[in-house]
């Protein structure tokens, strides 16, 4: 993943990592609904098309929360959008994301097209957990999981990204002098296995990708040169919306891509 994502469009949103929290919006689509129920209203997707060789068998139809009492309302990003509460089968109805927040739990890279049922087959997926939802240690399925490559057409904007300044792997010293291993997004590792469990600001920036380059020195120095690892975690908490640190990745992605 680049350094600086863009700040918005529909490619932005495959420049993530891990920690980083975005905005999110999809235009919304028509869509046929194909059945209702008190917390539900299943929909034939207006995006993917069935991926004729696929092993998945999936049906076409994505079922959409319509009420907070739904199981998954927080764990799914669309709605339907169009206003009127009676709906029924072959209605017309729109289906997209209306502005919202969230943060990146994990972004998985395959070398082959998943095979998930629709077209395109996705070569990644990001998963993400909504604003304001704390992740349960217990959690096996947390959040939703969006493809940046396929037909929807998602609009992402960073909101922030902790330690923005550093690149996943970089090697720094402290104002100690002690040398640390970052890992995004707020994780490090003493090369001398010695107390405290992140470094001390200012920080001196290594190596990086197996170099060191003078500008992306400077940008450390600048800015480590006031602040601390706290105010980097404070700051995302209140992004984020949430009391705790989650553990990242989670043990599990939340979408059935079975359908």
């Amino acid at each position: 993943m680049g350094e600086t994502p863009d700040r918005g469009g529909a490619g932005a949103l495959a420049r993530v990592r891990t920690g980083d929290i975005v905005s999110l919006r999809c235009a919304s689509r028509e869509a046929v609904v194909a059945d209702v129920s008190p917390h539900y209203v299943s929909v034939l997707w207006p995006w993917s098309e069935v991926d004729p060789d696929s092993l998945m068998q999936w049906n076409g139809v994505r079922a959409i929360p319509r009420t907070p009492d739904a199981p998954d309302w927080r764990n799914e990003p669309f709605r339907v959008t169009s206003s009127g509460e009676s709906l029924e089968r072959k209605d017309v109805c729109e289906v997209g994301i209306p502005e919202m927040v969230a943060y990146v739990v994990h972004v998985a890279e395959f070398s082959d097209p998943l095979d998930v049922g629709w077209l395109p087959r996705p070569r990644i997926y990001v998963s993400l957990v909504a604003h304001g939802v704390q992740i349960s240690p217990s959690a096996e399925e947390i959040g939703f999981t969006l493809d940046p490559d396929g037909d929807e057409q998602i609009q992402a904007e960073l909101v922030y990204r902790p330690y923005a300044f550093l690149q996943d792997g970089d090697e720094v010293a402290d104002c100690e002098g002690r040398v640390w291993k970052y890992s995004a997004p707020w994780n490090w590792v003493a090369f001398d296995n010695g107390s405290g469990e992140f470094p001390l600001w200012p920080l001196q920036l290594i190596c990086r990708s197996g170099g060191q380059g003078l500008q992306a020195a400077e940008a450390v120095a600048r800015a480590t040169s006031s602040g601390a690892h706290g105010d980097e975690v404070a700051h995302w908490l209140e992004s984020a919306g949430v009391v705790d640190l989650p553990k990242l990745p989670p043990p599990a992605l939340s979408e059935d891509l079975s359908y």
